[in-house]
């Protein structure tokens, strides 16, 4: 089908075209008190056309296709390149020769009943709804993912990747006396059987009452411990400035800073595609170029920038296999681990805060001048060992004055569903506005 598309596009002028499908298959079952909330199962089937029409990259989008409908789509595309007045470099890529291997992981999904998917989800409801101090459930979620993403072009270019996945939560209501908080532990696998409803209960009614009890305390500088989820998500938000594109945009403090000092020798940080701990291992991006492991920090210096196929030509790089969606970003973006337990990184530490919670992860932080200002909860420290819950916090600072401020570095890695990983993490003095 594809082939036909590619031989239509180039009789009407394109000099090379490329067609980027996904096809998906979702299950989304929410589950309330006991009954089925919604049920709802999606079919969807989507491509991407790139063109290259008198030197300029036109592209259209469609969702369940048809053959007769891609003159018109093409005819569009064309249209949409003659509007293009930026001069920027309009690539196809012509393929490697060599690609990652990645071992295909089964998946149960399709032979799961949707019976059983239902009676998982009332089941970890109820495991929620036992203990004494859930006032609710508000809502327990079930889905599931099966994504087939190829990548076809004039060029010679064929390529199939998959991608599945299921995962599940149920977002608690905790109270004790006037104090009400929420918790959910949500777990992406990629078999339904790896999921256990009574587990991942414990985990939230654990999470929940934790939290409950808590206080403020007197704004100072504290020693900081963030655990492995929040600085994951710190890293999340700092990601673009490793971006060739942002550097390109003058959207990044790393410009004119490749093999400079950025942070502690400790530090290392590496793009790392084919991770085994990774739920998602990426052989190539979404342009088709071959996707591979290297360190944006290594030992504290700033290596270079991650790019697809403009970014690359614009910078007279090569191309480090990161275009995705578009744009350029990480695959699976992970801090190195130390040798220390928890234990470890939270003795020396007299009266300071272990940060489990992090809000406003855009709009309290800068990514230009590193700046952030995030609003948290966690725990007290005490004399090196966790006391009363905390909350009612901001914590502030800058991230590149934290990566030459890390204290320790946890053995504890855990890499989230979105390809972000991180142990935990001890910062020797962090601003924490309070009462």
């Amino acid at each position: 089908m594809y082939q036909k598309w590619i031989e239509l596009g180039l009789s009407k002028g394109l000099k090379a075209l490329e067609i980027y499908a996904v096809k998906s298959i979702s299950l989304n079952v929410t589950v309330y008190q006991g009954k089925v909330d919604k049920c709802v199962k999606s079919e969807v089937e989507q491509a991407t056309i790139r063109g290259i029409y008198r030197g300029k990259m036109g592209s259209v989008s469609i969702e369940n296709f048809n053959d007769q409908d891609v003159s018109n789509y093409l005819d569009e595309l064309i249209a949409n390149a003659k509007v293009v007045t930026v001069s920027e470099p309009a690539i196809i890529y012509k393929g490697a020769k060599k690609y990652p291997t990645v071992a295909d992981e089964k998946s149960d999904l399709s032979e799961v009943p949707l019976s059983a998917k239902i009676d998982f989800a009332k089941k970890l409801e109820a495991e929620v709804l036992k203990n004494k101090y859930c006032a609710q459930v508000q809502s327990t979620i079930y889905i599931e993912s099966q994504t087939v993403t190829r990548i076809v072009n004039s060029k010679g270019l064929n390529l199939t990747r998959n991608a599945n996945y299921c995962g599940a939560y149920a977002v608690g209501v905790f109270a004790k006396g006037e104090d009400i908080q929420t918790a959910y532990d949500i777990k992406i696998v990629k078999n339904f059987h790896e999921l256990d409803p009574v587990a991942m209960g414990k985990a939230t009614v654990k999470k929940g009452v934790a939290k409950l009890g808590g206080s403020s305390l007197p704004s100072g500088e504290y020693p900081v411990v963030f655990d492995n989820t929040t600085f994951a998500d710190i890293l999340s938000v700092y990601s673009s400035i490793f971006s060739a594109e942002a550097c390109y945009r003058n959207l990044t403090p790393l410009k004119g800073k490749v093999g400079e000092k950025i942070a502690l020798e400790s530090i290392t940080l590496v793009d790392d595609p084919l991770n085994k701990k990774a739920l998602f291992k990426i052989p190539f991006d979404d342009e088709g170029v071959p996707c591979k492991k290297k360190k944006l920090i290594d030992k504290g210096v700033f290596t270079g920038f991650i790019n697809n196929l403009k970014s690359a030509k614009l910078l007279g790089d090569k191309p480090s296999g990161n275009g995705f969606h578009g744009s350029v970003s990480p695959t699976n973006l992970i801090l190195e681990p130390g040798k220390l337990s928890l234990k470890d990184l939270l003795a020396p530490i007299k009266d300071g805060i272990y940060i489990t919670e992090l809000s406003g992860l855009h709009a309290g932080v800068n990514t230009s001048s590193g700046d952030f200002s995030l609003q948290a909860a966690g725990f007290k420290i005490k004399d090196g060992k966790l006391d009363h819950p905390v909350k009612m916090i901001v914590v502030s600072g800058n991230f590149f004055t934290l990566l030459n401020n890390v204290a320790g570095i946890g053995k504890d890695l855990k890499l989230n569903e979105d390809g972000l990983g991180s142990p935990s993490v001890h910062i020797s003095s962090l601003m924490i506005g309070g009462q």
